[in-house]
């Protein structure tokens, strides 16, 4: 410190306020006493009462040079990394006054690390990038080839059902009984086979961006019309229940009214699929501030937690059984999920084991008049 008192009190006014270094005032015990302003925007502002052995990382304190009586420390920082310093002691009546300098080596070697680092992160950010375009291409080739293999299978698909059902009509009654149950197993295999091929011509199209929205102005009517027939046959079959509740029917928003009844007629499949004969499904629509909402209720053994986190992704099934041994590969609530999210809207379900299950559809109000509308391809 300088001789001069005014020149002492500017340097120490300096050190305490200004100077980039750390000054800890420190009693006998190594408990600091005081601390300049950079020691407690570097170390924290709780620093009196701590021992400089608190403040050190582990136990890396190094034993001080005798021939500088300078000493290394690494210190744990406000910043969450430790830094090293160079301290020199200055003894006092009642103390030390430990200054400490940042270890300048240390930051250029980890300013180089980082460097290394950040050119090694950016590497991989673009081999990420290749491996993606490539599986895009990937995909895209996959979804031609799926689109390709399912539209040349639907056509002969198509044939041999139409036949069948002309033999079954036509000459059913020439045939013995475990001839025509024969043909209605192959017309049942056969319209699984179609439902299939129709569904892997879903995925192709929407997972290779092709998806067209043909938008016009519809309500519930419009949506039930082209699907309550068929759902209410679906039911019938099976003996189960439907009740459809619908309200305010003459509200009108833009949607795709054919894609939406695919989505109810999966919806509602699977709900009579899940029920046994003498059960109830409910189909019900509502329309609340913002959006147009149906829902698909069963009383059917419900679906766990873990489940309906995963029921939307493709192949993805629940772990209970259809109660008639219905197949499926998964594929109709993912094209569901995909042609609602194309309308803006979303699909959810909500379940308790053993208490039956409902699905859910939004319809956005405002925001499906900004979707685009296309052309019937």
């Amino acid at each position: 410190m300088p001789n001069d008192p005014v020149m002492a009190g500017a340097a120490l006014a300096y050190v305490m306020e200004t100077a980039p270094v750390l000054a800890l005032q420190l009693d006998a015990h190594e408990r600091v006493v005081a601390a300049n302003a950079h020691a407690r925007r570097v170390l924290g502002p709780e620093l009196v009462g701590r021992t400089m052995a608190e403040l050190a990382v582990g136990f890396t304190a190094a034993a001080a040079d005798h021939s500088t009586g300078v000493q290394l420390l690494s210190l744990n920082t406000v910043a969450g990394v430790p830094e090293s310093f160079y301290f020199r002691r200055f003894a006092l009546p009642d103390g030390t006054l430990a200054l400490g300098n940042l270890d300048f080596t240390e930051e250029a070697r980890l300013r180089t690390e980082v460097l290394g680092l950040n050119r090694e992160l950016n590497d991989l950010t673009r081999q990420l990038h290749l491996a993606n375009a490539e599986l895009r291409e990937l995909n895209q080739l996959k979804n031609r080839f799926l689109g390709m293999a399912a539209h040349d299978l639907r056509k002969p698909v198509g044939v041999i059902m139409t036949y069948g059902e002309f033999v079954l009509d036509e000459a059913g009654g020439q045939l013995s009984a475990e001839h025509r149950e024969f043909l209605r197993t192959c017309l049942t295999a056969a319209t699984g086979m179609k439902q299939l091929i129709d569904n892997f011509l879903d995925v192709s199209v929407i997972e290779s961006g092709q998806l067209r929205l043909n938008l016009a102005p519809a309500g519930v009517p419009e949506i039930l019309a082209g699907a309550e027939p068929i759902i209410r046959l679906v039911a019938a079959k099976k003996k189960v229940t439907l009740l459809v509740d619908s309200t305010d029917e003459a509200r009108r928003l833009r949607v795709d009214a054919s894609k939406l009844q695919q989505v109810l007629l999966n919806l509602v499949g699977n709900a009579v699929e899940h029920s046994l004969p003498g059960q109830r499904v409910w189909l019900s629509s509502r329309w609340d501030a913002q959006n147009l909402v149906f829902a698909v209720r069963d009383e059917g053994p419900g679906i766990a937690p873990a489940d309906q986190a995963r029921l939307f992704t493709p192949f993805a099934r629940a772990g209970t059984k259809k109660t008639a041994g219905e197949r499926s590969v998964g594929l109709g609530l993912s094209i569901a999920r995909l042609i609602v999210e194309a309308h803006g809207g979303r699909i959810w379900v909500e379940s308790t084991p053993g208490q039956g299950a409902t699905f859910f559809v939004t319809l956005p109000c405002q925001e499906s008049q900004s979707i685009s509308e296309s052309k019937p391809s």
